[in-house]
């Protein structure tokens, strides 16, 4: 839970003309609070300005914008329905439905009105609880009908079935909408600076499309360049969209921040290459937890198939979604968000490392590439820690 309240933000969020962003990345840094995460993070991420003179105008060009775009393509909408149902019905359990603690947010919509109280109460969270309906195990689709869901007495079919069914409209469209507008009009041939990948990248993908199981195969990039095909859509998309579905309530602000975060990482891909940072996460993990990685290399766990898919991003496919989206706090609120991301994979490891020296080779795989619940703020204080402590090594800058 943030240690910034609710109403600290909805003072911030309800400046008339200008939203200081500096102390608003203050406040995001320590955690959001779910009612207004969603608008915290399209600040972040520059979709909206802290210039708030224009805002009615901006929001509705953006709006505008989205809605010239298409959101059909006939050859892979299907794969990316299929993803999505499969995204939904793997994460969305009978006991993770509780649509308050992830809040939601229109591009500028309404807010809820500050409580009396300072912090959120832990009676009302309860009530909260009690009150909203339980997420069916098995999304319904055309595929999986309503009587898997009438199995449980505590569903309300018709509220569940809505939520999920709009949840993964919105992804569909979002994915359907930024694969048309990046890929029909691709930039011509050499200006792109990622159509030109080295030897040691091509290497490194065709080494993982052999040794990665296939459960875990993903992208070797989250961007795509030109040349790519529409065909080549891949369940990575899903990970890195659904977050902001979950927290953000109109569509186009969904987009403009899945955008925007595909952006960043495709900027640094461009500037800090996959295999280089792989390379320096296996050296960090060899020199810094060496029990643990000559642990795992006695029960040959897959490390480059690990490294990998933690590094692609931002344990997306990896993290519970309560926990996913507390770090995305944070990362949207520093400037170099990627930098820090890979001592947090190392803190991940150094805090789970007992629980995984009990485990054999097939249960150390599975909780890698499917994180139990971590306590996310220990985390982030052990990366930053681990960070300072080898900014000055000469072996690692």
């Amino acid at each position: 839970m943030s240690v910034v309240t609710l109403e600290e933000f909805l003072e911030l969020l309800n400046e008339e003309q200008h939203l200081d962003l500096g102390k608003l990345r203050n406040y995001a840094r320590h955690g959001i609070h779910p009612q207004v995460r969603g608008e915290v993070w399209l600040y972040l991420l520059g979709v909206l300005s802290a210039d708030k003179s224009q805002e009615m105008t901006t929001v509705r060009n953006k709006f505008l914008e989205y809605e010239s775009v298409s959101k059909r393509i006939p050859f892979v909408e299907k794969q990316v329905r299929t993803e999505v149902l499969r995204y939904y019905r793997q994460r969305l359990s009978s006991n993770s439905s509780e649509r308050e603690r992830f809040g939601v947010s229109i591009i500028r919509g309404p807010r809820p009105a500050p409580t009396t109280s300072s912090t959120f109460d832990a009676e009302q969270a309860q009530d909260v609880q009690r009150d909203e309906p339980k997420y069916p195990r098995i999304l319904p689709s055309t595929q999986y009908g309503l009587v898997t869901m009438r199995s449980n007495p505590m569903v309300d079919d018709s509220e569940a079935v809505y939520d999920q069914r709009r949840l993964s409209q919105n992804v569909e469209n979002v994915l359907c909408a930024y694969l048309n507008r990046h890929l029909l009009n691709p930039a011509q041939e050499g200006e792109h600076p990622q159509a030109e990948r080295d030897e040691e990248y091509a290497a490194l993908q065709k080494t993982m499309e052999s040794r990665m199981p296939r459960v875990y195969q993903w992208a070797p990039q989250a961007s795509l360049v030109p040349g790519t095909n529409l065909g080549d859509f891949h369940p990575s998309l899903v990970y890195l969209c659904a977050p902001f579905a979950q927290c953000v309530r109109a569509e186009a602000g969904i987009y403009f921040a899945f955008e925007r975060l595909m952006t960043m990482i495709e900027e640094y891909n461009t500037i800090h290459p996959l295999p280089q940072r792989v390379a320096s996460f296996l050296t960090l993990f060899r020199t810094t937890l060496p029990e643990l990685h000559a642990y795992f290399e006695a029960e040959e766990v897959d490390l480059l198939a690990v490294a990998t898919s933690w590094l692609q991003h931002l344990l997306a496919r990896e993290m519970q979604m309560d926990d996913l989206m507390r770090l995305w706090d944070t990362y949207f609120a520093m400037p170099d968000l990627l930098d820090l991301h890979l001592y947090v994979c190392l803190a991940i490891l150094t805090n789970c490392k007992d629980a995984l020296e009990d485990l054999d080779r097939s249960e150390t795989t599975s909780m890698l590439f499917s994180l139990p619940s971590l306590d996310v703020d220990r985390i982030i204080s052990d990366a930053m820690n681990i960070r300072l402590s080898l900014e000055h090594d000469p072996l690692y800058e």
